[in-house]
């Protein structure tokens, strides 16, 4: 076994690389002077409005026009529609979960009735 004599490293010298280390870091992250002479050698100063901010603008957008569509209000103007038998579980668990039988109606286009009947069958 090496005794403490023969180690590489001694505690005086770990304390030295710690303060080095520290030293190292605190530049990285230490203020920078700002930079008055061009980087490149010959270019012209950058002026402050050269450089344009990404930011986008807000564009007031034209308001939409928005028509009234007259929907067929009497019943025989409305065809009626058929739920498919495949529709049926999901009307049932949409049931379960908390939707109302006038919601799923909306859904199909249909009369509450017909989900009512839909749900007595099943």
């Amino acid at each position: 076994m090496l005794s403490r004599q023969h180690q590489p490293h001694s505690r005086s010298d770990d304390r030295e690389r710690i303060t080095r280390a520290r030293q190292a870091a605190e530049a990285l992250f230490a203020a920078k002077p700002p930079v008055s002479a061009p980087a490149v050698p010959g270019a012209p100063p950058a002026e402050q409005s050269a450089r344009k901010p990404r930011v986008l603008g807000i564009v007031q957008a034209t308001p939409v026009r928005v028509e009234d569509v007259k929907a067929p209000v009497g019943p025989e103007q409305q065809t009626p529609r058929a739920i498919p038998r495949s529709q049926f579980v999901r009307i049932r668990t949409w049931v379960k979960y908390g939707m109302t039988v006038a919601q799923v109606a909306e859904v199909y286009g249909v009369a509450p009735r017909d989900v009512e009947r839909i749900l007595h069958n099943i």
